[in-house]
């Protein structure tokens, strides 16, 4: 007896409930093949991060100026920018190899700090064949004076602007550290997302209290971690039901 898993995702038809969220295994093109031929219905990318890339801009910068103004022979020893893909270059490309690669929908993540830079990456991510976009919303306010709403209304003003930039279908990957999440849902919904993902599972690094520095400390998950996504995943239901 076959059993029929499919099922419907951000508007894309998959052939199981499956979705790989974003992990370092999907760098690879065999790991995403590995993951269909498992039974996985959707992959997330790892996610594209806009600070790292003005990191690697800057280096660039760096190494591409360094020893230039000393001696005309120097130039010879600076490498060509054809030998440079940045960050970006390499996470579109990667998407046109997984799009060929596997027939399953393929999802970036893209984690932005300005909103310059969220619309212009977002722009060619689906520029690159992607079948949706994950957005990856995170900020740490350490302002006291900072109230909910000016930490809410820039991520919906983000959302609203990626959204009406691009017309692949939008997700928004929440953290569960809002005031009232289900007031979140049901606010991100009225901007036109297409789907919320509960919640993302941040790394916490620990502390040596030997060498007095920070270093990472990678807990695995346990099933006790479902509860609180599938508690507000109940909550937030109900409460977009009820507002319509």
């Amino acid at each position: 007896m076959t059993v029929d898993l499919t099922t419907t995702y951000l508007g894309k038809v998959l052939s199981s409930p499956l979705v790989v969220s974003a992990n370092p295994l999907s760098e690879n093109l065999d790991n995403i093949k590995q993951m269909e031929e498992a039974g996985a219905g959707a992959v997330v990318l790892f996610s594209l991060f806009e600070e790292q890339l003005r990191q690697e801009q800057v280096a660039l910068y760096h190494y591409m100026t360094q020893g230039s103004e000393s001696y005309a022979e120097a130039q010879t020893y600076i490498p060509q920018p054809i030998h440079y893909h940045l960050g970006s270059n390499a996470y579109l490309e990667h998407i046109r190899k997984a799009k060929e690669a596997v027939d399953i929908p393929i999802i970036a993540s893209l984690n932005g700090t300005s909103l310059g830079g969220w619309i212009s990456f977002a722009k060619k991510i689906e520029q690159a064949g992607a079948d949706a976009l994950e957005l990856n919303l995170y900020s740490i306010p350490t302002d006291p004076l900072l109230f909910s709403e000016h930490i809410e209304e820039p991520y919906l003003d983000t959302v609203d602007a990626v959204r009406k930039a691009v017309k692949i279908p939008v997700a928004v990957k929440l953290s569960p550290f809002f005031t009232n999440v289900a007031s979140m849902v049901w606010r991100f919904e009225r901007v036109g997302v297409s789907g919320l993902v509960l919640f993302n599972r941040f790394y916490q690094p620990d502390i040596d209290l030997e060498s007095r520095s920070v270093y990472p400390h990678v807990v695995l998950s346990s099933p006790t971690d479902l509860r609180l996504p599938e508690k507000n995943r109940r909550h937030c239901h109900r409460r977009v039901e009820n507002r319509r």
